[in-house]
């Protein structure tokens, strides 16, 4: 019996939100053809995916065949509705939407989160944004099939279903899932039974999914995937096995573009980065302990995240003079710098040995950190396989703590402000079909 029911305007559009929660472990089939749904057939899986192809097509057919859809496979053991609609705003969302809602009880709250911070789409001031450029000002907009000519989400979509529709703006966002919960209840007891939310960051995402949670409201989530999957983490039990999505950084690099590129990484996706004390992680004394507040910091609350990772710095201000701190340590650069890398491997393994396969992948960056993480998981080699970018280099590692597993490696002074982000997409869609057992 489904837990989740998925239904949007267009085939690759819903195999994106799908492929979310497939994930998370949720067991996820797309439907062509409603005639040949059977729920018998399919009691098995967990989410039911189904494409309307009504993107193009006039608003009142549209709403027909989402009628149709909700009335086929809709049943009170669902726990989840996805609207899913098109990440820049095209198509028939308003009859779409209201195809939804007129299939479920009187109270029931559509919220809207009209974001993708991965693919560079974010919501600031009920203004969608593409890449910082307002949607109506993008190529998109000139599509001869769907047009665009608004970037503004709250009109849009009071103008395609004729009511009210509600609004959070980011200010509320940024204060927490206590605040978001609140306008929620206020805006839905004001008689909204649609409310769009402002977002910039996968974080945002997360904080409306809990806040919808806390509320208690009957929810139907109204987004092109991010937020379907935040509320699938919030509302469906995980399954006894799980995805190995999560991807572990270690990252030494000290250059302005591995900031760059590292920053990226917290705008785009669920993360929990720390950053290392350098000064304690090379004074024999503190070493051991720092280790350790790394490693348990990160294994917390990994559970909650996509993308785990160890860095040296977060700003400019951050970076260490190695001459200074050599000359004090009667020592030189180098050997300072290998006690950086080793450090750095040793929470690596660590990670690793805490949380065993929940661990799907590797990212590290510079030189000397690759060589130290190899050597700390005792790896013969590096069986390459493909190049994700110019000197980013992904492959299997062989032999030793980490056998068979994925890696990429890449320079610190390698690519744009995307190239981290590039390689763990690379290594997500690597790992989206490998399981591991959960520990219970």
């Amino acid at each position: 019996m489904p837990k989740v029911l998925i239904i949007g305007d267009d085939m690759t559009g819903v195999n994106a939100s799908a492929v979310l929660l497939a994930r998370q472990g949720l067991t996820c089939a797309t439907f062509f053809d409603l005639d040949t749904y059977d729920a018998g057939e399919n009691q098995h899986l967990d989410t039911v995916v189904i494409s309307t192809d009504s993107r193009s097509i006039d608003a009142d057919t549209a709403y027909r065949r989402v009628d149709r859809a909700m009335k086929a496979v809709y049943d009170d053991g669902v726990k989840l509705v996805n609207k899913r609609m098109d990440s820049t705003l095209r198509g028939n969302i308003g009859a779409e939407l209201k195809g939804i809602l007129d299939n479920l009880p009187a109270g029931t709250l559509a919220l809207v989160v009209p974001v993708f911070p991965a693919s560079g789409r974010v919501c600031i001031g009920g203004y969608l944004m593409v890449h910082q450029v307002p949607l109506e000002k993008t190529i998109v907009a000139k599509d001869p099939k769907n047009p665009i000519t608004t970037s503004k989400v709250v009109p849009l979509i009071a103008g395609q279903m004729q009511e009210q529709v509600g609004f959070i703006e980011l200010s509320t966002v940024l204060q927490g899932e206590q605040a978001i919960a609140k306008s929620i209840i206020e805006q839905h007891s004001a008689g909204c039974r649609v409310i769009v939310v402002d977002a910039t960051t996968d974080d945002n995402v997360k904080d409306i999914a809990k806040a919808a949670k806390a509320t208690k409201l009957r929810l139907v989530a109204v987004d092109p995937g991010p937020f379907t999957g935040a509320m699938a983490m919030e509302l469906i039990e995980a399954p006894p096995t799980g995805k190995g999505q999560k991807v572990l950084l270690t990252v030494g690099s000290v250059s302005d573009a591995t900031r760059r590129q590292m920053e990226d990484i917290r705008l785009k996706y669920s993360h929990h980065i720390v950053n290392v004390d350098v000064l304690k992680l090379i004074d024999a004394g503190q070493r051991d302990q720092e280790i350790s507040r790394v490693v348990q910091t990160l294994a917390a609350t990994a559970d909650q995240y996509e993308v785990l990772g160890v860095t040296t710095t977060c700003w400019e201000c951050d970076v260490l003079d190695l001459s200074k701190l050599a000359r004090e340590r009667n020592t030189t650069e180098d050997a300072v710098s290998q006690q950086i890398a080793q450090g750095l491997a040793a929470i690596t393994r660590k990670m690793i040995q805490e949380l065993g396969p929940v661990i799907g992948g590797l990212f590290t960056s510079g030189g000397d950190v690759t060589v130290a993480v190899c050597a700390e998981l005792k790896a013969v080699s590096i069986e390459i396989k493909d190049e994700v970018l110019p000197l980013a280099v992904y492959g299997r590692i062989h032999q030793g703590v980490f056998h068979n597993r994925p890696i990429i490696t890449k320079g610190g002074l390698i690519g744009d402000d995307t190239a981290i982000s590039k390689c763990v997409d690379y290594l997500l869609i690597k790992l989206s079909n490998e399981s591991y057992a959960k520990k219970l």
